[in-house]
C-alpha cells in the first residue's frame, strides 16, 4: 500500500520487498524492557541475526542504533528508532514514556520511528496524547510512524477482537502509517481483525513469546491471504536455535505472489 507523501513512501520502501510490498521487520528493543536476554548479548550476536537477506528492517532504541550503525550492521535495511519504553521492573511497566525525540532519530539516520502502546484499564489518555504528539512531530519530517498496539486487559475472544480493532482505528484516526499487533488466537479470526483497516494502514503481526515454526508459518500465510503488510518479530528470530532455516521458510511464505 502507498503512504501519504513522497518522502514517507521513499523511506517506507526500505522496509519492504519491492515485488510483494511485504516486510519482515525484526525489533531488537527488548533489552531496555527485559535486560540482557539471550540472543541480544553482544553486537556480534545481533549482527549474525540481522544479516539474513529476508530481514527488510529493524527497530531499536537510539543507543543500539548508534552502535549497530557504527559496526556496519544496518546497511541496506530499513532503520526504525523506537521512541518510548519502560523497564519491566518499573512500577508501571505498561505505561511507556518518551525516551528520545524525532530530531534524535533523524540524526541517527532513521527511515521511520515507532512507539509502543500497551493499553491497560487506566492509561488510555497517556497513550493517545503520546501518539498524537509523535505523529505531529514526525509529519514535519515526512517520517513514517509505526505504532505497536497491545490490549493488556483481560477480555473474552470476541470482545478482544472488538477492542483491538478499536485501538488500531485510534492509530488510524491519529495518523499512524503502520501498526504492529498480536495475531488472534485463532487464525480463522484474522479476516475479522483486519477487515476495513488493512486497506488503510500497513498492519504487521508480532511474534511474542517463542512459538513453533509451524505456528509462525501459519501466521505468515494468514498475512499473505488477508492483505497484511508482513511480520514484525524479534524473539522468534534472535532466540531461535536455527534462525537461518526459519527465516528461509518465512521468506518463502511472505514472498508469495497473491
Amino acid at each position: 500500500m502507498k503512504l501519504i507523501g513522497a518522502g514517507k513512501n521513499l523511506r517506507w520502501s526500505r522496509f519492504i520487498n519491492h515485488r510483494t510490498s511485504r516486510g519482515l521487520i525484526v525489533p531488537i528493543d527488548h533489552g531496555l524492557t527485559y535486560g540482557p536476554i539471550s540472543g541480544l548479548g553482544s553486537i556480534n550476536e545481533i549482527a549474525r541475526c540481522l544479516s539474513h537477506p529476508a530481514i527488510t528492517g529493524t527497530i531499536a532504541h537510539k543507543g543500539m542504533v548508534e552502535r549497530l550503525a557504527n559496526a556496519g550492521v544496518l546497511a541496506g535495511k530499513g532503520v526504525m528508532v523506537h521512541l518510548n519504553g519502560m523497564s519491566s521492573i518499573a512500577e508501571a511497566p505498561d505505561t511507556k514514556r518518551m525516551l528520545t525525540s524525532i530530531e534524535s532519530a533523524i540524526r541517527l539516520g532513521a527511515d521511520a520511528v515507532s512507539v509502543q502502546l500497551n493499553f491497560t484499564e487506566d492509561n488510555s489518555a497517556h497513550n493517545l496524547t503520546l501518539l498524537g504528539t509523535v505523529v505531529d512531530e514526525a509529519q514535519r519530517y515526512c517520517l513514517p510512524v509505526l505504532a505497536m498496539i497491545y490490549d493488556k486487559t483481560q477480555q473474552e475472544n470476541r470482545k478482544r477482537i472488538e477492542r483491538i480493532r478499536h485501538l488500531m482505528r485510534i492509530g488510524y484516526e491519529l495518523g499512524v502509517d503502520a501498526v504492529k499487533t498480536e495475531a488472534p488466537e485463532s487464525l480463522m479470526d484474522v479476516p475479522a481483525v483486519l477487515e476495513g483497516l488493512v486497506q488503510e494502514m500497513a498492519i504487521f503481526f508480532s511474534g511474542g513469546t517463542l512459538k513453533s515454526d509451524s505456528q509462525l508459518l501459519g501466521v505468515a500465510q494468514a498475512v499473505v491471504d488477508n492483505g497484511g503488510a508482513g511480520l514484525c518479530i524479534g524473539r522468534n528470530v534472535f532466540q531461535r536455535k536455527d534462525p537461518v532455516s526459519f527465516l528461509d521458510q518465512i521468506a518463502a511464505v511472505l514472498n508469495q505472489d497473491r
